[in-house]
């Protein structure tokens, strides 16, 4: 697409060139030339914007149902206690790093039957 706009300003101000040098000098060609070469200059100025950044947040909200308790996890290598801290949720997955050991691990939920 920027090729193409940058193509358009060639065009346009290439015509209002010509509408400037032409050989009869009138006013309104004069006229006419000013404003084909400065709405080249926009559109070349235009292409030249970056489009503003957008950024999205994604909330998770976990709603528990009925009695749910708090299990203490522990860590799989090395049975030392795990704060919040070391819990991370990536991709829909949880993942924990133990701060005693350094392992680092996929939580998977044992099936309940």
């Amino acid at each position: 697409m920027k090729i193409g706009l940058y193509v358009l300003a060639v065009a346009v101000g290439l015509v209002g060139l010509v509408f400037l040098v032409g050989n009869q000098g009138l006013v309104q060609r004069i006229v006419v030339g000013v404003v084909l070469i400065a709405a080249a200059v926009a559109v070349f100025g235009l292409t030249r914007l970056k489009a503003p950044e957008r950024s999205v947040t994604i909330h998770q909200h976990i709603d528990l149902p009925g009695e749910s308790q708090l299990e203490h996890l522990k860590c799989t290598n090395c049975d030392a206690p795990l704060d919040q801290k070391s819990v991370e949720l990536r991709e829909g997955a949880i993942f924990v790093k133990c701060p005693y050991c350094g392992a680092s691990y996929q939580v998977e939920e044992a099936p309940k039957w």
